[in-house]
């Protein structure tokens, strides 16, 4: 539909979407400068409005406007809501807050550190707010820890010994 079929178009959008206590009245009709006019108006339960736009839009310019809108609305969201962590439903574990974000040179480097002088996972789990498969999974990605190896001792803890039968004392071990 190009500008002048919308302009002498007589349809106009009319639409309600009720969304828990939030009902969202939607309209848009041609306006005389080839324009879409576009108004959305939510209100509570008790007919109070909570949230009203309204504006003209080209036609030409839907698609794009689409995209800004999204990202827009999407950016205010995240500014606006509380963090995951304290989003969580009660019962369910709250995720670690770095889980699923990039790494950094920094955090690289203080891991390996960290791995190296013996850091229990758990304690970098906690410390880097991460899972311990996302800690794992970073050094094997480094090529600090093979993958599947066994996490290193801490220092004051002794490596546990292999399975198995074990050579008598006087036999130094094979391997």
């Amino acid at each position: 539909m190009n500008d002048t079929e919308l302009q002498s178009s007589p349809i106009t959008l009319d639409r309600r979407l009720v969304l828990g206590e939030i009902d969202y009245q939607v309209t848009a009709f041609p306006a005389e400068d080839h324009r879409i006019d576009l108004c959305i108006v939510s209100s509570d339960g008790d007919g109070q409005v909570v949230s009203e736009i309204s504006g003209g839009i080209a036609p030409s310019d839907l698609t794009a406007l689409t995209d800004v809108l999204t990202s827009t609305l999407s950016g205010l969201i995240a500014m606006t809501q509380p963090a995951l962590s304290s989003r969580s439903p009660s019962g369910r574990r709250d995720r670690p807050p770095n889980r699923g974000t990039r790494w950094t040179e920094a955090d690289d480097t203080r891991l390996i550190s960290r791995y190296r002088t013996g850091a229990r996972l758990r304690d970098l789990s906690d410390e880097f707010g991460r899972t311990s498969g996302g800690i794992r999974a970073r050094l094997e990605f480094l090529g600090i820890l093979a993958p599947g190896a066994p996490w290193q001792p801490t220092p004051d803890q002794p490596a546990a010994d292999p399975p198995g039968p074990r050579p008598p004392a006087d036999e130094p071990p094979a391997g």
